[in-house]
């Protein structure tokens, strides 16, 4: 048979016509699904320097660095054993938990058009024209007693929020010129205000005052007081009724504030430099040695309750008191007695130099010898500073005189992509064996329906590992989810408690992530995923007013996707406040058709004051202006 008759029979055809479609089956794929999804080997490291990422996976190459950060979350205590996998939401939004299966778990497939909000409540937008700067002012004449001016003031500024109470307005004065102890707080909108004096070394004392037009001045005077000081005995002892030959000593005195303000639905950290922390007496910390039966004595302030921690350590374990005491005038006496800190208690006080200790700690990885990058003890999880090893020989660790006392190991290795971290007991001369113990994790990130690439440059998310919640010691890797609806990264992660945190990375486009911190903790040889959508972020802005055109100061707002009456409760960590002038500026919230929901008056988390419809723009600003939410 000729070659052409052969190229025409049946089977040489059907076999032709099913690698064909193989082929174009393939082809279409591709071009279809984009780039596939990134293992563990494909995601890039950030590296110390937020704007810079190394190629190569996080096992190849370099080991990653350790990421140390401002803010600090919450600790954990306790060490890397093994746990029931979990998923917690955190942060509100939709509970993606993972199915535990990270190995065999598939990307996350989202169908359907642009997001389609639940029915619900929405009012009218009434807008008002936007307020103008404002031109109110109040003068603090400072004296003392005697009537003689005082040059100096540490003054707080406080504004009546309604139903929030007393919030810090972030301004300081400014001292009059030519005018001894005259001090300006400026650009002051009208409403009613609190003066407080936080000098220290006299009595606390505060003034209200009411500004009733935008431009009006208003002066109020402050009279200060010093304090009268008294004599103090405290006698300090044991349980069975030894003396302790030296304590240390913690003393709060009388002036300071709490930085957190509350909410309606939580608190605020005031993080703001206008006034925070200014004027505040600092604790005073020192180590003291005992007279005859134990005694020290300490000159506090009549009248005003001060705060005292003692401690002291006797055959290596710690002992603590805590006094709360208002002096009398004259000489008073206090009997304290000092009780030994549990296992594992971490000490409000910090290590005396008289115990010092030793630590030799042998690491392996799941039982078997592995290379280290770094090796280090934290006292603090939420700390900066670390003692690294004084020797080291293959996986065995030294640590020479370092306090006695309870320590956090901090191990990173090449062969996994988070610290492993366990809290440590160190005495005079400690031996551990640790064998670090490892699960797999998978992040999911699906793109929400609808979600476009920027025109102009890549879709990247960051995914920051954080062992035992803390912040400062972390791992970051950023994923790239430029054209493709989904993507995955896998990890080797020491088994152990974890918070998981999912944004922007600096430079990039802005994405919203929901949620934007889970929980779970990882068990020995355990798997578990975790989900999070992204979105185009978008900027938010409006101005809250009354319907005079009066700012409202430190209305509570919140972005959300569920309709009034049916938000949970979890989103309530979500809720932000606004200024002191009433305005408000979401950097990142999600794009596409939103609930803004607005509390004024109203504490009710199910009625909020005011309920918009929005549909913000992908990668855009949207400024309301000033919305009319009182009237």
């Amino acid at each position: 048979m000729r070659l052409a008759e052969r190229l025409n029979t049946f089977p040489v055809i059907a076999v032709a016509a099913l690698l064909l479609a193989g082929i174009f089956g393939f082809l279409l794929g591709f071009t279809t699904t984009g780039k596939a999804a990134p293992t563990v080997a494909q995601a890039e490291l950030d590296s110390r320097s937020p704007t810079t990422a190394r190629s190569g996976g996080p096992l190849e190459g370099q080991p990653g660095e350790t990421r140390e950060r401002d803010r600090p979350h919450t600790t954990r205590n306790g060490g890397s054993g093994s746990g029931s996998s979990t998923d917690t939401n955190r942060t509100g939004g939709n509970r993606n938990g993972g199915t535990g299966n990270g190995t065999t778990t598939q990307p996350i497939k989202v169908g359907g058009g642009p997001r389609v909000l639940p029915e619900g409540r929405v009012d009218e937008l009434v807008t008002a024209p936007q307020p103008q700067a404002p031109q109110g002012a109040i003068e603090v004449n400072v004296s003392d007693i005697n009537n003689n001016p005082l040059p100096f003031a540490l003054l707080a500024l406080d504004v009546n929020s309604g139903p929030l109470g007393w919030h810090l307005v972030p301004k300081q004065p400014q001292a009059v010129p030519e005018t001894r102890g005259l001090f300006r707080f400026s650009q002051l909108y009208a409403g009613e205000y609190r003066v407080r004096s936080l000098q220290t070394n006299y009595k606390p004392v505060e003034a209200t005052v009411i500004l009733i037009r935008e431009d009006a001045t208003e002066a109020v005077n402050l009279v200060l007081e010093p304090l009268e000081y008294a004599q103090v005995e405290f006698f300090l002892r044991y349980e069975d009724g030894e003396f302790p030959p030296e304590v240390e000593l913690r003393i709060d005195r009388p002036g300071q504030d709490d930085t957190a303000s509350s909410g309606r639905f939580g608190k605020y950290a005031d993080t703001s430099a206008g006034g925070v922390g200014r004027g505040m007496v600092p604790p005073t910390r020192y180590r003291q040695r005992t007279a005859d039966s134990g005694m020290i004595k300490l000159t506090l302030p009549v009248g005003a309750e001060t705060t005292i921690d003692f401690a002291a350590r006797r055959d290596e374990v710690e002992y603590q008191a805590k006094v709360a005491i208002v002096p009398t005038a004259g000489v008073s006496q206090k009997e304290v007695t000092l009780l030994p800190i549990e296992a594992g208690q971490d000490g409000t006080l910090p290590e005396g130099p008289a115990s010092a200790g030793k630590l030799a700690v042998t690491l392996t990885v799941d039982g078997k010898v592995a290379q280290f990058t770094r090796v280090n003890l934290y006292k603090d999880i939420n700390g900066f500073q670390f003692r690294p090893a004084s020797t080291q020989e293959e996986n065995r660790f030294v640590f020479q005189n370092i306090f006695a006392g309870s320590w956090y190991l901090v191990a990173e290795s090449g062969g996994f992509h988070a610290p492993f971290v366990q809290q440590v007991q160190v005495g005079a001369d400690t031996v551990e064996t640790i064998d670090i113990k490892t699960g797999r994790l998978r992040i999911n990130a699906a793109r929400e329906a609808g979600t476009p690439d920027p025109e102009n440059g890549e879709t990247r998310y960051r995914v920051r590992l954080r062992p035992m919640g803390s912040g400062t010691i972390e791992r970051a890797y950023n994923g790239n989810m430029t054209g493709k609806q989904t993507d995955y990264i896998d990890f080797i992660v020491p088994a152990g408690p974890y918070d998981v945190r999912v944004e922007s990375p600096e430079n990039y486009v802005k994405l919203a992530v929901s949620p934007i911190e889970q929980s779970f903790t990882m068990a020995a040889g355990g798997e578990h995923a975790l989900s999070y959508t992204l979105s185009a972020g978008a900027t938010l802005k409006f101005q809250v007013v009354n319907s005079n055109g009066q700012p409202i100061p430190n209305a509570e707002y919140l972005v959300t996707f569920h309709a009034a009456g049916s938000v949970p409760v979890s989103e309530k960590a979500s809720v932000e406040k606004a200024g002191y002038d009433g305005q408000c500026e979401k950097a990142i919230a999600p794009s596409g058709p939103v609930y803004l929901m607005i509390w004024t008056t109203s504490t009710d988390w199910n009625n909020p004051d005011k309920v918009l419809q929005l549909d913000l723009p992908a990668y855009g600003t949207k400024d309301l202006g000033a919305i009319v939410v009182q009237q």
